[in-house]
C-alpha cells in the first residue's frame, strides 16, 4: 500500500506581530510530524502596511506574502488568494479574512478556527462562520465553555494551550523589584502601561526599590523621558526584542507586570512565568485563571488601582522567601501546562483528523454591491477610490 502523502496546513497572519504570531510561530518550530507539511499566509492589506516585510519563522515552513488594496473586489481577492494553495489543504482561520474566503468561495477545505480571546470579536466570527468551521480550538477555558454552553451540541470544539518556547528557569532574588512589562504596542491604551508612572510613585512611598524594564514598540529615548516626566527610576527601554534578547531580560527580571483590563492568554505571560517571573495581572475574565492562582503562583487583582497593584508589589518585596516559592511554583505550572513538544503533537492531531475536502455551499458575508463576481476588479478599484476623495453617497461602498 502506497504511503500517504503529508497533510499541507496552512496558517494565515494579518501583518502584526503578537501574540498571534509567537503561537502560529511556535506551532511551526515546534513541530516533528513528518506527515505534516506547514505553510504561513501573511494577509497584508497595502494601504495599512505599506512597507510592511516578513520577520521570517524559519523552521520547516514555506512562508508567503500576500498583499491586496482595500480598494479592490473582494471576490477578486479572495479568489486570488485561494489558488495559492491545495483543495486538499488543512486552513487554520486566526481571524475575519481567511473565514470570509473560506465562505464566500465555498472552499471544499477542512478549517479550523482558532478562538484567541475570550470577546465579542471572536465569538461573532465563530456565530458567522460556524457552517463551514469543521473545528474550533478555544486559547482559554472560559472562551470554551463560554461556546458549548451557547451552541447546544455543538461538535468537535476544543480548549486547547497553544505552545510556549521553554525558557531555562534560574532562582530569583528578591532584594530588588525587577518588573518586566511587555507588549507588542506599549502606546496600546487597553495595555494600561500609563498606569505604571503612578505604581512606581507610591513604591517610592513605601521604599521599594525597583527597576523597570519595557518590551514592545512605542517609544523613541526622548518620548520615554518625556512621558515617564521623572528622574527617578526611569524605565529601561529594550523596544521590540529577538527570543534571544528577550531570554537575557526574562534572566535580569523577577516580575511580569501587565496592567491591562482585557487580555487573553498572553504568550508573553507563559514565557515569564517559566522564566520563573512572578506574574501580577487582572482578572481578565479568569481566562488564565488555571495558570495565575492567587498567591500559589503570582498575583490575581480584581481592583486596577495603582494602589492594589502597589501593594502586591510591595508584599513580593517584603516576603522573601514566600515570592521564591511563588516564582518556583510559576515557572514549573507554566512548564507543565504548555509544553511546546506536546501541545504541538495535539494541535497536528486536531488537524489530521479533520483532513479531507468538504462540501460547502457559498456564503457571502463580507463585502458589498462593488465585490460581486460579475464586476472587474479594476472598475471596483476605480470606483472606490473615487468614493474615498469625493464621498459620494450614492455610490455602495
Amino acid at each position: 500500500m502506497a504511503e500517504q502523502p503529508p497533510v499541507d496546513v496552512y496558517h494565515f497572519l494579518n501583518g502584526h506581530y503578537g501574540g498571534v504570531y509567537h503561537v502560529v510561530r511556535n506551532l511551526v518550530l515546534y513541530s516533528d510530524n513528518l506527515h505534516i507539511r506547514n505553510h504561513i499566509v501573511y494577509v497584508i492589506e497595502k494601504e495599512r502596511f505599506p512597507d510592511w516585510t516578513i520577520k521570517a519563522i524559519g523552521g520547516d515552513c514555506t512562508e508567503l506574502g500576500f498583499t491586496y488594496s482595500r480598494y479592490e473586489n473582494l471576490n477578486n481577492v479572495f479568489s486570488r488568494l485561494a489558488r495559492k494553495m491545495p483543495e486538499s489543504a488543512v486552513l487554520v482561520a486566526h481571524d475575519w479574512f481567511e473565514l470570509g474566503m473560506v465562505s464566500h468561495l465555498g472552499l471544499t477545505n477542512p478549517l479550523i478556527y482558532m478562538l484567541h480571546g475570550n470577546y465579542d470579536y471572536y465569538f461573532n466570527l465563530f456565530h458567522c462562520h460556524k457552517n463551514d468551521i469543521d473545528s474550533t480550538l478555544c486559547i482559554s477555558k472560559p472562551s470554551y465553555q463560554k461556546l458549548i454552553e451557547s451552541y447546544s451540541g455543538i461538535a468537535n470544539c476544543y480548549y486547547f494551550r497553544f505552545p510556549v518556547k521553554d525558557f531555562t528557569y534560574c532562582q530569583k532574588s528578591f532584594d530588588k523589584l525587577e518588573i518586566l512589562v511587555i507588549a507588542e504596542h506599549l502606546n496600546d491604551p487597553n495595555k494600561g502601561v500609563d498606569l505604571i508612572r503612578d505604581i512606581d510613585r507610591l513604591l517610592q512611598s513605601l521604599a521599594v526599590p525597583v527597576k523597570w524594564h519595557l518590551v514592545g514598540h512605542g517609544f523613541s529615548n526622548n518620548e520615554l523621558l518625556k512621558w515617564w516626566n521623572s528622574s527617578v527610576n526611569i524605565p529601561e527601554y529594550h523596544g521590540y526584542l529577538t527570543q534571544e534578547k528577550l531570554a537575557e531580560v526574562l534572566t535580569e527580571a523577577n516580575v511580569f507586570l501587565l496592567p491591562s483590563q482585557h487580555e487573553g492568554v498572553p504568550v508573553s505571560l507563559i514565557e515569564g512565568m517559566k522564566s520563573g517571573l512572578i506574574p501580577v495581572v487582572a482578572n481578565w475574565s479568569d481566562n488564565v485563571s488555571d495558570l495565575v492562582i492567587d498567591e500559589r503562583t503570582g498575583y490575581v487583582l480584581n481592583d486596577s488601582s495603582a494602589l492594589t497593584y502597589a501593594n502586591a508589589l510591595s508584599a513580593i518585596y517584603a516576603s522573601k522567601l514566600k515570592s521564591q516559592q511563588l516564582s518556583s511554583n510559576a515557572s514549573s505550572l507554566a512548564a507543565t501546562l504548555f509544553d511546546p513538544y506536546k501541545q504541538v503533537g495535539e494541535f497536528e492531531n486536531y488537524a489530521l483528523k479533520i483532513a479531507g475536502r468538504r462540501e460547502r455551499i457559498k456564503r457571502k458575508i463580507y463585502g458589498s454591491r462593488l465585490d460581486h463576481i460579475r464586476i472587474p476588479n479594476a472598475v471596483t478599484i476605480m470606483l472606490r477610490r473615487i468614493k474615498s476623495i469625493c464621498r459620494f453617497p450614492f455610490f455602495p461602498s
